[in-house]
């Protein structure tokens, strides 16, 4: 599948509180991270962290791979979508937070 999700963060005032609700739930594992992420992890290596709120709604923003940051966003805004975040460094690279037209987010 071309463009798959690669990474998810939780985005969310309250990083405790949803670290211990996903371990409990899904026996996930907190571990700290770069940059003052905390990692999540299930059997092998994490997928997922939680940390910086981006926007005004807590929750999950999936990662979506690309080749030119700069490119996918430009199009994601002349497609109807909405820049959250413009373009910063993250431990995995350069990003930016997207609002498609019906009011998801995405990096």
């Amino acid at each position: 599948m071309a463009n798959a999700f690669v990474w998810f963060h939780h985005s969310s005032d309250n990083r405790k509180q949803i670290e211990g609700f996903y371990g409990k739930l899904l026996g996930w594992k907190a571990s700290d991270g770069p940059g003052g992420l905390t990692m999540l992890a299930a059997e092998k290596e994490p997928f997922a962290g939680t940390g910086e709120r981006y926007g005004d709604a807590a929750g999950w923003i999936p990662f979506v791979e690309v080749s030119d940051v700069d490119v996918a966003t430009k199009q994601a805004v002349k497609l109807g979508g909405a820049i959250i975040r413009d373009k910063a460094r993250g431990p995995a690279g350069a990003f930016s937070v997207v609002r498609d037209p019906g009011g998801a987010r995405s990096r």
